[in-house]
């Protein structure tokens, strides 16, 4: 009896294996597919290291010339930066995109952009326009790099979280010295995540109270269940369905990477949008393209919550005929 029972564990602990290697290698399959959707063939632009603020403890990488994305036939303006961080025995790492031709008095928004699990820190940038956005609607995007393409959440996501990783900490040291650059304006700091990088948005927002001004979560969900210490505008957009991580929280394989149960996006933005003092019901609209937005305002503190609900793309940037899921994120930043 004995023997059988350890037979049958060493069975259940190979198929949550097989399965947790499965679900990376789609995530990193689904994001590249994307990125590849966009990528234009078009002449790259040379980037430039610009005028730095960055403390001694940070090594400024050379600039890397990087090929416009979006279906442009100009090269798009931009310096493209790869930054590291010393942190204990760790080196981290993170990239930022501004524009080219900043003026010495101009102040610009950033925005904080995290990946995905099994995605690195240019995964994300070539996810979407990021390049043309920056150079057209003129403010500075991050990159921060998770451990081993991971971010530790608590209950997910591995590496990371069983590496107990300091990615708080980490994302504090990247907002504080983008935020000393001269053209960087802390006073417009915005977060955005895709899936691991979505959870660990949510789990930062909440962490970080007055830091940020509006979170975007992009096809992840409040893991940890936080609540908003003080009131800060939410955008969560979700495909569904969603086989990763699922709109109505239904078990999924990605399940084997937590030890906690994914919730459903609808009820953790309600719960989101309570705190923030909003009305307990939203106005809910519906497109012509199937995309569905549900508002909550006014709420406490000038803030709005809303959630778009995007059919048919999958576990992917947010994109259904006119619909953009970055050139709305940016709207709703007001940029």
């Amino acid at each position: 009896m004995a023997e059988s029972r350890r037979s049958v564990t060493k069975i259940l602990l190979g198929v949550i294996a097989v399965a947790a290697v499965m679900l990376v290698v789609l995530a990193t399959l689904a994001v590249r597919q994307q990125a590849a959707s966009q990528v234009s063939s078009s002449q790259s632009s040379v980037a430039v290291a610009p005028k730095s603020t960055l403390p001694p403890s940070t090594q400024q990488q050379p600039p890397t010339q990087q090929p416009p994305t979006g279906g442009s036939d100009q090269p798009v303006a931009v310096n493209v930066v790869d930054h590291v961080i010393q942190m204990g025995l760790i080196q981290r790492e993170y990239l930022t995109v501004a524009p080219k031709d900043i003026q010495p008095s101009e102040k610009l928004p950033i925005v904080v952009a995290l990946h995905g699990l099994g995605v690195d820190r240019r995964g994300m940038l070539s996810a979407a326009s990021w390049r043309q956005a920056v150079a057209q609607d003129r403010f500075l995007a991050v990159f921060p790099q998770g451990v081993a393409n991971s971010w530790n959440v608590g209950p997910c996501c591995p590496p990371a979280s069983l590496l107990a990783i300091d990615d708080l900490g980490f994302l504090d040291q990247v907002v504080a010295q983008v935020s000393a650059e001269p053209n960087a304006d802390a006073q417009r700091l915005y977060l955005a995540g895709f899936s691991n990088g979505a959870i660990m948005a949510y789990y930062t927002a909440c962490s970080r109270p007055g830091v940020y001004q509006a979170v975007a979560p992009i096809a992840g969900t409040n893991l940890t269940g936080c609540k908003p210490q003080q009131p800060i505008s939410l955008f969560h957009q979700h495909a569904d369905p969603d086989p990763v991580v699922p709109f109505n929280g239904m078990p999924t394989v990605a399940q084997t990477l937590s030890s906690a149960t994914f919730p459903s996006v609808p009820i953790s933005v309600a719960a989101w949008a309570a705190a923030d003092g909003c009305p307990a019901q939203p106005a809910v609209t519906a497109e012509t393209s199937g995309v569905e937005r549900s508002v909550w305002q006014p709420c406490a503190a000038g803030t709005r919550v809303e959630l778009v609900r995007v059919p048919g793309v999958g576990h992917n940037w947010p994109n259904k005929g006119t619909y953009k899921g970055l050139d709305e994120l940016l709207a709703f930043f007001g940029i």
